[in-house]
């Protein structure tokens, strides 16, 4: 996939001006004593990070069921930078997949079986804690983290990493989904990402690959990061 970010097109702001807070003034990135960056528990915190220093990750997952375990199994994993070049977009091919299931794999993330079978989940951990180390992130940012971060336990489980060599865990996290569902519509459950997109009249994309993913969230965090009550003020 070509790195580029789509423009976003903005029609009426009149379906979103209910999800619009009047932001405060902008303060210098804080950490915690541990030396981890400050939770965000708002848009207006959310709004400064954006607007300052820190460096965020934007994460997603993909996966597909195992049948005979009976549990969800990691199918790709894809994170990008926000506001960055710096991206990266593993697939994870399992052989113990029924036939039908590997077809439906290769055809649904358009590989051939070459790219899909090159990494096991160890050396995609590797590959990612790398990128982590050179680009040092300050914030994980996903769209539902819940279920990502319970397989990424699980798989790292599996290969005996101590929790502080998980950077999910080390790295302070940002579920996205969760905040919007807290700011807007009050502590209700979360929509979609392709819900969440269509409100914002962003431009359709394939959800559920996770390099479309990360763009669309990296989309929603540059909608948030601006000071909207003030644009629609100015006229």
């Amino acid at each position: 996939m070509q790195d580029t970010t789509p423009i976003i097109h903005f029609g009426s702001f009149l379906p979103i001006t209910t999800m619009i807070l009047q932001s405060l003034p902008m303060k210098e990135k804080s950490s915690s004593a541990g030396g981890k960056a400050s939770k965000i528990e708002d848009f207006d915190q959310l709004r400064q990070v954006l607007n300052g220093d820190a460096r965020l990750l934007i994460l997603d997952l993909e996966f597909y069921q195992d049948q005979k375990k009976h549990k969800n199994c990691v199918a790709q994993i894809a994170g990008r930078m926000f506001e960055g070049h710096s991206s990266f977009n593993y697939h994870l091919y399992a052989n113990n997949m029924p036939a039908d299931r590997q077809l439906s794999f290769l055809q649904q993330y358009d590989l051939r079986f070459s790219e899909a079978a090159t990494y096991s989940i160890e050396q995609i951990f590797q590959r990612i804690f790398n990128f982590i180390d050179i680009e040092q992130p300050d914030y994980i940012v996903s769209w539902d983290n819940s279920t990502d971060f319970e397989l990424l336990n699980r798989e790292a489980n599996c290969l005996k990493l101590a929790k502080d060599e998980r950077p999910w865990r080390t790295i302070q996290s940002l579920d996205l989904e969760r905040l919007v569902a807290k700011e807007v519509w009050k502590n209700k459950s979360g929509i979609s990402l392709e819900k969440m997109c269509r409100l914002l009249h962003f431009p359709p994309i394939k959800y559920h690959q996770a390099q479309n993913d990360v763009v669309a969230i990296e989309q929603i965090l540059k909608f948030y990061a601006r000071d909207l009550w003030r644009e629609l003020n100015c006229y």
